[in-house]
């Protein structure tokens, strides 16, 4: 026990505190200024604000810190850090790609997409060049699921070599302005991921609910999804496996988690793809 003990290397985490460090000096003397920008309104900042935002970290060398250039991720504490850093501002995340939505999106279509879907997917929510959505709550109101994904009434049937989807989702961040989402919904197998390309005239957005929160892109939107039709090749996973998918979606850190002072212990990861 003496020679375990004596043999134990405590883990060097400098380059985590490394990056944390750079993030938290361009939070605040680049980012925190932007504040008072009046393009900042109560539905979240405006697009163009968002794309001068990541201009600012893509050229410190910061956009979306926690995926490293080899595809490699930091480690869940070296990510914590980073993340708690960029939440010194409500607008931290966003400049640097590490908001909610997007973050953990990226994570799931790293754990389970294709390729090909990673390719035309991934990349540009990696790039920044893209802001995503994930639509699974439901409004209560309308004999919806609410946030029970159990009960989720929004169908998904097989017509050939494609889905048909309809239902209507509520407090969907991000849907305004999206360019990726991923709906769940309830095939015959059971709750199924689908990944689509934004905007569609079959996804409508019917209203922005109005919230405390103003710094998430695109606030939070009511949205009716009619005869939506997705390719079978933009099934994310299998179908009826989307439980199991939204608790690895889930169970990444964001920007909330470590804005409250949590430190999940160190889980090194290694993601399957290389977008970088």
């Amino acid at each position: 026990m003496t020679d375990q003990k004596q043999a134990f290397h405590a883990p060097d985490f400098g380059r985590g505190k490394a990056i944390a460090g750079r993030i938290e000096a361009f939070v605040r003397n680049q980012v925190i200024p932007f504040e008072r920008d009046p393009r900042l309104g109560a539905h979240g900042p405006s697009e163009e604000l968002v794309q001068q935002l990541r201009d600012l970290a893509r050229q410190a060398g910061l956009l979306t810190p926690q995926i490293l250039p080899d595809g490699s991720h930091l480690s869940h504490r070296e990510t914590a850090w980073a993340f708690r850093a960029a939440g010194l501002s409500p607008l931290g995340p966003v400049a640097l790609n590490v908001a909610a939505p997007d973050e953990g999106n990226m994570y799931l279509l790293g754990r389970i997409a294709t390729p090909q879907q990673q390719a035309r997917f991934l990349r540009p929510l990696i790039e920044g060049r893209a802001r995503s959505a994930f639509f699974m709550t439901e409004p209560a109101v309308d004999n919806g699921a609410g946030s029970d994904p159990s009960m989720m009434q929004t169908t998904a049937r097989r017509e050939a070599d494609e889905w048909v989807i309809d239902g209507k989702k509520a407090f969907i961040t991000g849907a305004d302005g999206a360019g990726v989402g991923i709906v769940m919904a309830r095939s015959e197998h059971g709750a199924t991921m689908f990944l689509i390309e934004l905007p569609d005239p079959a996804v409508q957005i019917e209203r922005i609910i109005d919230t405390l929160d103003s710094s998430m892109p695109g606030g939070h939107a009511v949205v009716s999804i009619n005869s939506l039709r997705v390719p079978a090749t933009q099934t994310l996973g299998d179908s009826g496996e989307g439980f199991k998918y939204a608790q690895i979606r889930l169970a990444r850190l964001d920007s909330r988690t470590v804005c409250a002072g949590l430190e999940p212990v160190p889980a090194p990861m290694k993601s399957p793809h290389n977008m970088r």
